[in-house]
């Protein structure tokens, strides 16, 4: 027995001691007087021993202390009904959420979106469900639905209204509604201008767009990462598009072209969009960069762009023939000779050139060159026979 035990056995055998003397002294009390208590009320007495009253007066505070212990049992024994009710609904809806999960990701959206409504407001996070009711709503397409269940988001967690319109933008944007997105990001950049989510998702609707001056002005706040060199590429395509379709063009592409990053200025199709820009107004000038950049770097379609400038031909055919000792045997190379030497008025090397290009390389673009010159020298069986040939390997 330990000494708690011990202690207890001490307590309980001095409590005896003292009941049995106590009781001890009352039944002597009670043997020598046993009194008597009057009560009179109006016209009516009672008259009975005080060692009875005594006792009557005890068993009544017993009684009542019993009754209150009974009421008290009573009533708590309600709340604990009530409070395993709702511990069996909270229960009953974790698992309708956790129903919900398992649904979504089978793609049963319909069912996945009842699971999460129904069991949205018996939850401890409601944000949660009505976020993954929303997303099934937008993979049913049902946007009005799931705008209505996030509005709800809104309403059951105000202070989550920021994280609510993110959420928002990002099914709006899953679902290619990239304008609405931007509506939807408006409010949210004004609330937070360097939220980098916010920032992202607007650049994303951009760029999606094809609104690469709003992508531009974004470009510098937008989170880096692998594609920014894409992107800055797209942004300097949109601008010498731009320069091409307005006034001075060459003027505009000059300028823009200027301000390129050098690293950018190899890109194949970005220097092709400089050519394009310039081209009309100032073919010297594409030329002579083009050139400038066949130097550093040999690639088809810029030999091929070359062939179709109309700079000055001679010189140009000087320069390609030039090129021609260190890539005798260059298809590409070969059909810019035939069409320079065309534009020179030679057409039998322009002939030459073209079908030794073809017979390294067939392809419909040399095909329908020789075919168009046949049709200059009144060849219509070799320029039919071309241009069969040239349709026959179009996809």
């Amino acid at each position: 027995m330990g000494r708690r035990g011990g202690t207890r056995v001490i307590v309980f055998l001095v409590l005896l001691i003292l009941a049995v003397a106590v009781g001890a002294v009352l039944a002597t009390l009670m043997v020598r007087d046993s009194g008597y208590v009057l009560i009179s009320y109006g016209g009516a007495t009672l008259e009975t021993s005080l060692w009875f009253a005594i006792a009557a007066v005890v068993v009544l505070v017993l009684v009542i202390y019993a009754l209150v212990l009974v009421t008290r049992r009573v009533l708590g024994g309600g709340s604990a009904v009530s409070g395993w009710v709702r511990s069996r609904r909270t229960t009953t809806a974790r698992n309708r959420t956790v129903r919900g999960l398992m649904l979504l990701a089978e793609e049963r959206w319909q069912e996945a979106s009842d699971a999460f409504q129904a069991s949205a407001e018996r939850v401890d996070t409601p944000l949660f469900n009505h976020f993954a009711a929303a997303r099934a709503a937008t993979e049913m397409g049902r946007f009005e639905e799931r705008d209505a269940i996030l509005k709800k988001a809104r309403e059951s967690t105000p202070d989550a209204a920021f994280a609510v319109g993110l959420v928002h933008a990002e099914l709006q944007q899953s679902a290619g509604q990239w304008r609405a997105s931007i509506d939807t990001l408006g409010p949210l950049r004004r609330k937070a201008p360097r939220h980098p989510v916010v920032i992202k998702r607007l650049f994303e609707a951009h760029k999606a767009l094809d609104d690469w001056e709003a992508v531009a002005d974004l470009a510098g706040e937008v989170p880096k990462d692998g594609d920014a060199d894409d992107v800055q590429r797209e942004i300097w395509r949109s601008r010498l598009s731009r320069s091409r379709h307005s006034a001075n063009a060459a003027d505009h592409a000059r300028r823009a072209w200027k301000s390129v990053p050098k690293k950018l200025r190899a890109d194949e199709q970005l220097l092709l969009d400089f050519v394009d820009a310039t081209s009309t107004e100032a073919p010297d000038e594409a030329e002579a960069e083009l050139r400038h950049a066949l130097k550093g770097q040999w690639r088809d379609a810029w030999v091929k762009r070359y062939g179709t400038l109309d700079a000055d031909p001679a010189k140009q055919l000087a320069h390609a023939v030039a090129w021609s000792k260190r890539h005798p045997d260059d298809p590409a190379l070969l059909l810019t000779l035939g069409r320079l030497a065309n534009a020179t008025g030679d057409s039998a090397k322009a002939k030459e050139y073209l079908e030794a290009s073809l017979v390294r390389e067939e392809n419909t673009e040399t095909l329908e060159e020789l075919a168009a010159l046949s049709t200059a020298n009144s060849d219509a069986a070799a320029a039919n026979r071309h241009y069969r040939r040239a349709l026959e390997l179009k996809p």
